[in-house]
């Protein structure tokens, strides 16, 4: 029984949306410790939204929206281990009652902080995780000169 509990305990919740993609690399999937965040390709309004990393920490964030969010990430960009949801019962994941576009920092702020976030795809260099639709793709906010500090290919 221990091996089936240690195997379970080592399980993660992973967010995804109607409109997300995954794509197949398992290396980033086996390796999630304890919260883990990567970029996401074609959100909020931009080609690709990403934690910024400097030395292997998340300092900061990519975004085209609001940048002040506590968590500025979308939802398909993060996955946390079972063993962190359990240490904080109390943490809610609000449908209702959160700002627009702040459930993500609502719930994270409950069970994190930026410092304990692990960055992966190679240090949030490499979108691996696409929100994908079936209509024209809304880059409204990407910015006409290429601002990030690292080129990424979307």
């Amino acid at each position: 029984m221990g091996s089936s509990v240690s195997g379970f305990m080592s399980c993660y919740l992973l967010f995804t949306e109607e409109k997300g993609l995954l794509t197949g690399e398992r290396n980033m999937r086996t390796t999630f410790q304890n919260l883990s965040v990567w970029p996401v390709g074609l959100v909020g309004g931009r080609r690709y939204e990403r934690p910024v990393v400097e030395n292997g920490k998340v300092v900061g964030w990519y975004t085209g929206w609001r940048a002040d969010r506590p968590f500025a990430i979308d939802m398909a960009g993060f996955a946390v281990s079972l063993q962190v949801i359990l240490s904080h019962p109390k943490a809610v994941f609000k449908r209702r009652g959160s700002q627009p576009g702040m459930q993500e920092s609502d719930f994270l702020k409950q069970i994190t902080t930026v410092e304990e976030l692990e960055p992966k795809a190679n240090n949030c260099t490499k979108v691996l995780v696409w929100h994908t639709r079936t209509e024209k793709v809304n880059l409204a906010n990407e910015p006409k000169y290429h601002l990030d500090t690292v080129n990424i290919e979307v």
